[in-house]
């Protein structure tokens, strides 16, 4: 059952969410709209002849490394029935190889002192160990081998399948604000892999197979469909060297990708969701183009103005002048393929949800006939750039920022046109994205209400 403890994990969670998506904190208007550099993030790349590609970021700072490997494909290249099978997969990485048993990775690293974990995402799965600098060969091995030598044991396999199945019924089927967000998602999206989330359905994740998994593995678990990062205390001489020794003598494989097609909304979709919940919660996806199209930083700035700040425009109207509004939130999902804004807006009450959805609807219309201050949006320039250049500072951190590049727009260096983006921004470029994005007919609004009986 809900409880006000859980919607207030809820709220915090959308707030984190926003604060990482948009890496911004208000910060004192400049007096002139004068362009900020940010240093460029040095590092070192080659690539071997079977197509691994290698990102070395020399950090003589830490006797520590962080080993990891990318692949190119995540929940966003999943056919219909087959949905989770990319998380599934990364489960299945730590049951063990022809070489090393179940768990023996983790021993191993643990053994000398290091970390290591894995990650799904929309576009691509990430393995990593963080080890003593002088175990860099160990985290490069423990990759090439599950590269290339991944044993499943059917047994192992269906207890780890009934691994993942409990850890959707605990993070989406018995959490009522993602599981009705789940719902929405599914209504918005028709044809896009983002119709379900990266878990996958729960009969899909049922009925995978050994075999299934192998296939998957066998097509995308390739050399020239990986990117091999390493960040610490290494030399890039040395990390080529272990690669072609490690990963040389695979053989690349031919990557066919599902191309989606999403049909064109054309008209606005509305559903209403009861949940065992305290308080009510709108969620509106406005769809989006590829999350490199030029106008995708102009929408993350509206929203920050519109939204996401204490003093926004919704904010200040609906929350602290009307009291109708407890929180709010908005980001944007920028991915390989046609992506997403989310507005979260929390009404203080059930009988003040239309009037939330129409005071914001108001706030937008009005952004967009009135236009905006020069001092909003030097404001949002100014932090963001600043954030970026603090952020330069954990090379660890920000080295996924250039990798994401690399892997969702073949552009490792795309922060810098991001930097350039936000440099030439002016006031008609967001009102422009509001009028083409932030309409109506290109919304989804999921209303989740508490259960009347």
């Amino acid at each position: 059952m809900g409880s006000i403890r859980d919607n207030k994990i809820v709220i915090i969670t959308f707030i984190i969410l926003v604060t990482f998506f948009t890496g911004v904190a208000l910060g004192e208007p400049s007096k002139k709209d004068e362009p900020i550099s940010v240093p460029e993030v040095k590092y070192s790349f080659s690539k071997l002849e079977n197509g691994l590609e290698i990102f070395v970021f020399e950090d003589l700072n830490v006797p520590l490394v962080e080993v990891s490997l990318w692949y190119k494909v995540g929940s966003l290249d999943e056919p219909e029935g087959l949905t989770g099978i990319s998380h599934l997969l990364e489960h299945t990485m730590f049951l063990g190889t022809e070489t090393l048993a179940k768990d023996q990775v983790h021993n191993l690293v643990k053994k000398v002192g290091g970390y290591n974990n894995a990650s799904t995402h929309w576009s691509y799965t990430k393995y990593y160990e963080e080890l003593p600098a002088t175990n860099l060969e160990l985290g490069i091995a423990i990759e090439a081998d599950r590269m290339g030598n991944l044993k499943i044991n059917p047994v192992e396999f269906q207890r780890e399948k009934e691994v993942v199945m409990q850890e959707r019924r605990r993070s989406i089927e018995n959490n009522p604000i993602r599981s009705a967000y789940e719902e929405i998602m599914a209504t918005a999206f028709q044809q896009s892999p983002l119709h379900h989330q990266i878990i996958g359905w729960m009969e899909d994740i049922e009925g995978i197979t050994v075999e299934d998994i192998n296939a998957f593995y066998r097509q995308y678990y390739a050399p020239n469909n990986a990117v091999l990062v390493v960040s610490g205390d290494a030399e890039p001489k040395v990390v080529t060297e272990l690669a072609k020794q490690y990963f040389g003598d695979y053989r690349p494989q031919k990557i066919d990708r599902i191309v989606p097609i999403e049909p064109d909304q054309q008209e606005e979709r509305v559903l209403t969701i009861e949940k065992m919940i305290k308080v009510p919660y709108i969620i509106m996806i406005y769809k989006l183009p590829v999350g490199n199209h030029p106008e995708m930083t102009s929408v993350e700035f509206l929203l920050e103005i519109l939204i996401n700040k204490s003093v926004s425009r919704v904010n200040t109207e609906l929350k602290q002048k009307q009291e109708i509004l407890l929180d709010a939130g908005a980001w944007v999902s920028r991915l390989p393929i046609s992506g997403y804004a989310q507005v979260i807006l929390i009404p203080s009450s059930v009988d003040k949800v239309t009037e939330v959805t129409e005071g914001f609807d108001l706030e937008l219309k009005k952004l967009i006939d009135n236009g905006i201050t020069d001092e909003e949006l030097q404001v949002i320039k100014k932090s963001v750039l600043k954030e970026l250049v603090f952020a330069q500072k954990d090379l660890r951190s920000f080295k996924d920022i250039i990798i994401e590049g690399r892997l969702n727009y073949n552009d490792p260096d795309f922060y810098q046109k991001e930097i350039k983006a936000i440099n030439d921004m002016t006031k008609e470029d967001l009102i422009q994205a509001a009028k083409k994005y932030f309409v109506q007919t290109n919304r989804t609004v999921g209303y989740i209400l508490p259960q009347t009986n």
